[in-house]
């Protein structure tokens, strides 16, 4: 083992190790309404899945009205849901990180193995309010409150008269 000088400053970490701190977002309220329609259209698959067993199980005319409107309420909240998560966009590359474009994704981006980046991102935001940009691989944390540098407008105005 190395003897090291007593005033000998601390060696440097590897770049590995160091942990990078996540972003905040200027307006969380386009990621709150994609995750809540996302969320809404999961239900209804997992309800359109639901009974489309029991008809399987049990056939009768009540159980293919509840596997039709499952259908027809699976695309529709679909729909609702796509249209929401296309209009959240990261703030630093202007990508739309729920909604996989077709773009080449980041080196750093995290996905789970089945599952899209955009579905990754939305799960991620479910579970643990923070996601990664699948574009410009930065991390965004959406409780941490937005910096009053992001936001524009009065509320700019009263945090540099705070400070």
């Amino acid at each position: 083992m190395p003897v090291r000088a007593r005033n000998a400053p601390d060696p440097i970490p590897p770049a590995k190790t160091r942990v990078l701190r996540a972003r905040s977002l200027p307006s969380r309220r386009p990621f709150d309404t994609a995750v809540i329609f996302s969320m809404i259209h999961y239900l209804g698959l997992v309800t359109t899945v639901t009974s489309l067993t029991y008809y399987l199980m049990q056939p009768s005319e009540l159980a293919s009205h509840f596997v039709g409107g499952g259908l027809v309420f699976s695309a529709v909240s679909w729909l609702l849901a796509f249209f929401k998560r296309r209009a959240a966009h990261c703030p630093l590359c202007k990508g739309t990180p729920l909604v996989n474009s077709g773009a080449h994704t980041h080196v750093k981006a995290v996905r789970l193995f089945p599952l899209n980046h955009g579905i990754t991102a939305v799960l991620s935001i479910m579970a643990t309010q923070k996601f990664r940009c699948m574009y410009c691989g930065s991390d965004y944390d959406l409780l941490k409150p937005p910096s009053h540098l992001l936001t524009g407008g009065k509320a700019a105005e009263e945090g540099a008269a705070r400070d």
